[in-house]
């Protein structure tokens, strides 16, 4: 009898820790179309990347060098939004983001070299709102 319960609960284990395979392959799967480097149309110095492991990084490129104003980890979740994790935020910034987490939406190009992103911010004091838009086309390097 217990030989034979083992045997369930190590199957039920092997089949839920295949579930947990696939569903995390099914994640990164979803977060493919967004994977490379986004430049802002209306700012050419300001960059999104988002990675295949799903991280990503807000980017402003200040003369030769590139700071990263904003990172995380985000992941699809739907056919037109994803979900934002901040994790970190350059000091003394306007908006509080670190720590947060925030719904964005996407709507691609026809060609998906380029997309349209928005979502909403808050700030510090929680009463200062931004609803932002951007337009972003896949580049090569930052």
């Amino acid at each position: 009898m217990f030989k034979k319960r083992s045997k369930a609960i190590a199957l039920l284990l092997m089949a839920a820790s295949f579930q947990a395979c696939t569903t995390q392959r099914l994640s990164l799967k979803a977060n493919q179309r967004l994977v490379g480097i986004w430049q802002n149309v209306k700012d050419p110095a300001s960059f999104i990347t988002y990675t295949e492991d799903g991280h990503f990084y807000n980017s402003h490129k200040d003369g030769d060098n590139q700071v990263i104003t904003h990172s995380g980890n985000y992941k699809v979740i739907g056919d037109d939004a994803y979900l934002l994790d901040i994790t970190y935020e350059l000091p003394n910034r306007k908006y509080a983001l670190k720590d947060r987490q925030y719904i964005n939406h996407y709507v691609f190009g026809k060609d998906l070299k380029s997309v349209k992103l928005s979502g909403v911010v808050y700030g510090k004091s929680g009463s200062d709102t931004l609803r932002w838009e951007e337009n972003m086309v896949k580049v090569n390097t930052l």
